[in-house]
């Protein structure tokens, strides 16, 4: 899952007898988008939904199919495919897949390279609703989960054979999600992270009110990256037009105004609720001093506001970092004029909130934009410039900078292999 240019994550995308089979194509696809070298293994019931040529054309590579044409040179092609898969994925999985999988079937070239393969597994069920609720199907997930398989849960509602439930294949960016999970270290794994994300709206009256230009794009990138790396994330966040795309494992709270946002994220901060907290949310620093019951009419209305401050969120984080457990924290500063007065402003409110690490950028660089350009300053004097990047570059390099600082009381991890 790395940009064109670097090495391509070699992927293994199994194709078992659902209904669904035909989405596989469409996955395959994201895949490859994504930077992944893609070789498919159908079973002979998946080739009567999708054509082995179809996945051939996608791919670029000959489909696995049988045992008997596997391969011309004379080597074992399933097992050249388990050893050369940096992940197996198989999408969708049918409950017959999810059963010989986990008594260790080795009848068809895909059981077999998943018997072989030392990779990352990662299923993702699709089946009739009676078939996933049975208790023989949920057995044998649980059973697959505790081996370290990672099973990407499936969707709810209208399934082809004219069920209403949950059985439907999950979404592809949700499996992208899981394979991007898979291969990447899991450094934050089983930490809890708080990250506050987006503008806050603070209102005139019930058809105006106070925000900004925030479009919660760096949080997002920043909830998405932490959860690859293995973090349980939770998204506090304001009005973004639509639900983040973040990965169904992120905990998202929607919330409007500062003060909703304020009660959202010290009650997720309490204590040892959390490990790490970042506020990068654009949260407005002020509000009006009341809110009017109805539209303001243009010729009643006053020609000015009284505005009154809101509560500080990294403030307040940082005033309870006395208290046992408190979180790592990290906070943002947003600036509109030169190099040095971003970071003298970045230094200045790293002291003044008693944060661990403050990430400045300039307004110009960040909003309404897909790259960020930021500037890292940490508590022991250490600082960091990162040039314009992607914001899921950025988030990368500010989730480096917060393993590093937090060191050795991280328990760091490597994926689970299957």
């Amino acid at each position: 899952m790395r940009k064109p240019g670097r090495r391509k994550t070699r992927v293994v995308l199994g194709v078992t007898g659902s209904v669904a089979a035909y989405k596989a194509v469409e996955l395959a696809r994201a895949l490859i988008k994504r930077g992944c070298d893609v070789r498919a293994v159908i079973t002979d019931s998946a080739s009567k939904f999708v054509t082995p040529f179809l996945l051939e054309t996608v791919t670029g590579h000959k489909v696995t199919t049988s045992f008997w044409n596997e391969t011309e040179s004379g080597a074992i092609g399933h097992i050249e495919l388990a050893d050369w898969a940096q992940v197996l994925v198989i999408a969708p999985a049918s409950a017959d897949m999810l059963a010989k999988l986990r008594y260790g079937f080795a009848e068809t070239p895909l059981l077999a390279v998943a018997l072989a393969t030392k990779a990352p597994v990662v299923v993702a069920p699709a089946m009739n609703v009676n078939m996933l609720s049975h208790p023989a199907t949920q057995e044998n997930l649980r059973e697959l989960v505790a081996r370290g398989i990672q099973v990407v849960e499936p969707e709810s509602g209208a399934l082809a054979c004219g069920w209403v439930g949950k059985g439907r294949l999950a979404r592809t960016q949700e499996i992208c999600w899981a394979v991007q999970k898979a291969v990447s270290s899991q450094d934050l794994a089983g930490k809890r992270l708080l990250i506050s994300a987006g503008p806050t709206r603070e209102p005139i009256d019930p058809v105006r009110f106070l925000s900004n230009r925030s479009s919660g794009k760096m949080g997002i990138a920043l909830a998405r990256e932490a959860h690859r790396r293995g973090a349980i994330v939770t998204l506090v966040h304001g009005p973004l037009g639509a639900r983040p795309q973040v990965p169904a494992g992120v905990a998202c709270v929607a919330v409007t105004t500062a003060k909703q946002m304020f009660d959202a994220v010290l009650a997720r901060a309490e204590g040892r609720a959390c490990d790490v907290a970042i506020m990068a949310a654009a949260v407005a620093d002020y509000r009006p001093s009341s809110v009017a019951p109805e539209k303001l009419k243009k010729a009643d209305a006053a020609r000015s506001l009284e505005l009154v401050p809101n509560q500080d969120i990294l403030k307040e984080l940082g005033t309870r970092r006395a208290c046992a457990g408190a979180p790592f924290l990290v906070g943002f500063a947003v600036e509109t004029g030169d190099v040095a007065a971003l970071l003298a402003e970045a230094r200045r409110k790293l002291a003044a909130k008693n944060a661990d690490l403050l990430v400045g950028n300039m307004a110009k660089d960040s909003f309404d934009r897909d790259t960020n350009r930021v500037w890292i300053v940490a508590r022991d004097g250490r600082e960091e410039h990162v040039g314009t990047a992607s914001k899921r570059a950025i988030a990368r390099r500010i989730l480096d900078a917060v393993v590093s600082s937090i060191g050795s009381s991280l328990c760091l991890h490597t994926p689970v292999q299957h």
